[in-house]
This record gives structure tokens, sequence and C-alpha cells, in this order.
């Protein structure tokens, strides 16, 4: 019942069988209409029907990607992906063709489709080899791993602590029960959505989550998987669906941080973000992997939630990070002084020293634009200028102290925000406009 070769070259899928894995007939009514589907769509490509065969290779390309999200069938599942990759190939020669209003060509890029469809494989292969050495790796580290050590020793964002604390609090609750009752339900992963400015710590909170799920045994694994809309969403037909689900594969037993979230919604008309996001929600239900959505606490993310609400329904909380003060701020620079095993002056050796330096030297629009990330560009600055004004054979001291210049220094060369003018508090208390790089480091 086969059609002739097609120009794709790619053939057409048996309705018994299915690659393994089973052997019986095929009885799913999806798979039977993407079957039908691509069968017309090839009748189509042979008829030089370029156009219809390009809508019908795209429809039949989203029945089959349903039927390897739900399919149990493994050997259907890997033969569907395999064609599919191929289907795609022909779809993305015949919009080019249309588009350029010239006639496709045969063959090769299916060919094309298949190696790269195999050297994936074999990438994600090595990918999972890795991600397990990680996770024993990080087993073994959280035989004592306590996550109300771990907050504490964290500065600032009192109401987020709270929150996980009550969450690995309740979670724990379930564990006992389930032990007291084994024929209960086993807890489903809590899927989350963090909203904050940029260096709040939404990345490491995460991680801890992460862990603290690994130590009750709610995840198998509890790694962090951490990607953004370039590892989800491909350019071509039918891809962003693959490379998705590769992604989520890969976080399974884990969780899934979906950093800038709000970028999926963010395409337009033809975007493929929205793509995405619907292979995310088919396995949120199924709870494994654990996903985290992260993004600013904005217009943005409040756009992404309105326009994914099946997704929103399945998130289970939400935390809001606030951005850290200046005192927070200055603690968190002298703890990472002290880390790095250099130290402050005796001028700069109290937290509300530092403060007031950053008041002096920062404007409100550094700090609320980089949050706890200043640290890092004030420390890398700083060690700048010390390195300048120090000579090779400077006593042991001074190569590893921080003066009050150096940090003053530093504080002028952190980046004004596009569009935000700076705004300096001299010494005085009064406030001077004037470009970071003219502050006199007196």
């Amino acid at each position: 019942n086969l059609p002739r070769r097609s120009s794709a070259g790619i053939g057409l899928l048996s309705r018994r069988g299915g690659g393994g894995g089973g052997g019986g007939p095929m009885q799913s009514a999806i798979l039977d209409q993407g079957l039908n589907l691509v069968k017309d769509a090839i009748a189509a490509d042979n008829a030089g029907e370029y156009q219809r065969a390009l809508d019908l290779y795209i429809r039949s390309i989203q029945y089959f990607m349903h039927e390897v999200r739900h399919s149990k069938n493994e050997g259907l599942k890997a033969t569907l992906k395999q064609r599919v990759a191929g289907y795609m190939a022909r779809a993305e020669t015949l919009k080019e063709a249309v588009s350029t209003g010239t006639k496709p060509g045969s063959g090769p890029g299916a060919a094309a489709a298949a190696s790269a469809a195999a050297a994936a494989r074999g990438t994600g292969a090595s990918a999972q080899v890795q991600s397990d050495e990680k996770a024993q790796a990080e087993a073994e580290e959280d035989q004592n791993f306590d996550l109300r050590e771990e907050l504490a020793n964290r500065v600032g964002l009192a109401s987020v602590k709270s929150q996980m604390l009550e969450l690995e609090h309740q979670l724990a609750l379930d564990k006992r029960r389930r032990e007291v009752n084994p024929k209960l339900p086993p807890t489903k992963f809590p899927h989350l959505l963090f909203r904050g400015p940029p260096g709040c710590g939404k990345t490491s909170m995460a991680r801890l989550i992460a862990r603290a799920l690994r130590k009750l045994g709610i995840l198998e694994k509890g790694h962090l998987v951490e990607v953004q809309r370039a590892d989800l969403v491909a350019g071509h037909i039918g891809q962003t669906a693959l490379k998705t689900q590769a992604v989520i594969e890969s976080a399974r037993g884990g969780v899934l941080f979906v950093d800038e979230c709000y970028r999926l919604s963010h395409g337009g008309a033809n975007d493929f973000g929205p793509e995405a996001v619907h292979e995310i929600m088919s396995v949120m239900e199924r709870g494994d992997p654990c996903m985290i959505f992260a993004g600013y606490d904005d217009e943005d993310m409040d756009h992404f939630i309105e326009t994914n609400p099946g997704l929103y329904r399945r998130i289970h909380q939400v935390f809001t990070f606030p951005s850290f003060s200046i005192d927070e701020l200055a603690k968190i620079i002298m703890i990472k002084v002290e880390k790095s095993g250099y130290k402050f002056e005796p001028a700069l050796d109290r937290a509300e020293a530092v403060s007031r330096l950053l008041e002096t030297h920062t404007s409100p629009e550094q700090r609320g634009r980089m949050n706890g990330g200043i640290a890092d560009h004030i420390l890398r600055n700083a060690k700048r200028h010390l390195d300048s004004r120090l000579a090779v054979d400077a006593p042991v001291e001074e190569l590893l102290t921080y003066s009050a210049s150096d940090l003053i220094r530093a504080c002028a060369d952190v980046p004004i925000p596009p569009g935000a003018a700076a705004t300096l508090e001299t010494s005085s208390g009064g406030a001077v406009a004037a470009p970071l790089g003219m502050v006199s480091a007196s």
C-alpha cells in the first residue's frame, strides 16, 4: 500500500511493528492520523504540490510528536523520532523552496538529518554519563547537607528562606506519612516559579532545593540542569519539540531550571517558543523532573504567565526574591573577601564602613540592576587596582590587603546601566549626578 518513493527519500512508517517493542498492530488514533497525513504529504510532494506537502508534513510531525510524548512503546518512540527527523528535514527543504520559488532537491537533506539525529543521540549518551557521574559526586557531598544551616550562611532573602524551609518541612512530613502507610501515593515533585531581579540568588537557591529534594528521596539524582531559551528553541520546523524533549530527559530525576523563561513568549506569531512551553507542560503532570521557572518580577513575567495559563496552573508555589539592601551587599562583599583569602585594611573591617562606601560611590541604579552581582564586579576591579600599586616584592601583608582607595576606584569602574544617570552620594549627603569614572579616589 505504500506510494512510490517520494522525493524526500524517507518512505512511510508501517502500521505494524513500529520498529520493535511489541510488534502488534498500532491502535492509536493519533498515530493513524499522523500516518494518513504523511502519506498525503508524500503524495503531494511527488505531485509537485510543495506548499500543500509542507503543510501536511508539519501537521503529521505534530501528531507523531504527540505519540512520542505519550507512547509507552520505546521501540515505536525510537522509530518515530528517527523518521520525524527526516520529515523535518524535508519540510525545511520545501519551506526554503516555496519561499524562493525554486524546485526542492531530494535525498541528501533527509540523509543529513538522519546523520545529525544519530550524532545527537551519541552526544546525548555522553552527556548522560557525565550527568550520572556528577550526580554521584553530589550525593556523596550531601551526606551532611542541612538546608537550614546552608540558608543561615546566606545573606538576606528572609522571606525566601522561610518559604524554602516550610516547603522542606511539608515534604519531610509527606515522606514520613508514606513510611507509616505505604499505600499513600508518592509525593509529586513540586514545580516552582522564581521572580526577582538579576543577581538576587535565584540559581543558587535552586541548587539548594535540588539537594534538599534529593536528601528527602523525592529526587533520584538531584542534579540541576540550567537552560535558557536557546537551549530549548530551534530555528526549524519540529526541531524545538525534539530539542526540548532531550533537555527534559537530561533533567529526569533532578531539577530543570528554566532561566529567563519569559523569553519563550517573546518571539512573535511564527516563533517556536510556545512549542517548547507545550513540551514542558506535557511532562509537568508526571512530576519528573521538578521544574523551576525563573525571571524578573516585571511585566514580561506577567505576560508569560498570562499567555501560558496551563503552565501556571501546574506551578505549586511562587517565590518572590527581593533586592539586596546596601547593608546586605556590604556583608556579601566582606564574606567574599574573607573566603578568597584577602582582607580589608582596618578602616574597612566593619560592614558599616563598607556599606557607607557603597552608598557614597555607587548609584541606586547600579545596585538595583546588579544586586549581588555588583560584589563580584567591585572585587574584580579592586584586585586590579591593588595589583597596579604594588611591587612584586611587596610585603606579604600588603599583597593580601585591600585599601579604601582600591575599593573606591573599583566602584568607579562599575558600569553605568544603559539609560540611567549614575547618582552619587557625596560624603556631606548631597546628591551629585556624574560619570563614575570621574569620581575621586582620595
